[in-house]
């Protein structure tokens, strides 16, 4: 268990570090002197700015959203190409029980959460928004988060063809677009929900894998 859990410290560093790179040199070159670091990507207090059927539906909508299966659509060799490999970070946790609990916490929420969240739903979105607009800033950072993965997967090796990239960029995008919706719609802007909710649906998937 250390040693996942060590392993977990280390990968969540050098992802906050990696993804938060650009954001803070961003920050300390144009906007350091008008608002703090955190403040500016929207890491503060959440505060409930919709009405309270809007995000009862949207707890809806994305219970149902997390609960799709999207690999029954995807052919055998394919998945057996995924779950074989150990680019994908959930494999790491496969079969290992209640080893997991811890390093997929920290993996999880800082690695994967708090990490991917600063850059895309704390950065991009919100210079997006900025510039284009609320809906428009949604869409073009969720296209690029979805595309990030399709990236991820081809810098790995892993062949899965086309429909595997389209469905992946479908899903991861499709998720991006709602966790931007959740903050700036919803909340008030801050990137706090995203941040839970996102860890939370990865540490679920590493929990099935662990426990499979």
């Amino acid at each position: 268990m250390l040693e996942f859990t060590i392993s977990s410290v280390k990968t969540a560093v050098a992802n906050t570090i990696v993804f938060a790179f650009i954001p803070l040199t961003w920050w300390f070159i144009k906007h350091r002197k008008e608002v703090s670091f955190f403040e500016w990507i929207g890491l503060y207090k959440p505060q409930l700015k919709s009405k309270i059927w809007v995000l009862a539906l949207f707890a809806v909508l994305y219970y149902f959203f997390y609960n799709f299966d999207f690999t029954k659509l995807v052919n055998p060799e394919t998945l057996k190409e995924i779950e074989n490999s150990s680019s994908v970070a959930a494999n790491t946790f496969a079969g290992i029980g209640t080893m997991a609990i811890l390093p997929a916490l920290i993996e999880n929420f800082v690695a994967n959460g708090l990490a991917e969240e600063i850059l895309y739903r704390g950065f991009l979105c919100k210079r997006f928004c900025e510039k284009l607009g609320t809906s428009k800033g949604i869409i073009l950072q969720a296209v690029l988060f979805g595309l990030m993965h399709n990236i991820i997967y081809i810098i790995a090796g892993l062949n899965v063809g086309l429909w595997y990239h389209t469905l992946t960029f479908i899903f991861t995008g499709t998720g991006a677009l709602l966790l931007g919706y959740l903050n700036e719609k919803i909340f008030n802007g801050s990137i706090v929900p995203s941040i839970l909710l996102h860890g939370t649906g990865n540490f679920i998937a590493s929990m099935l894998v662990a426990f499979a």
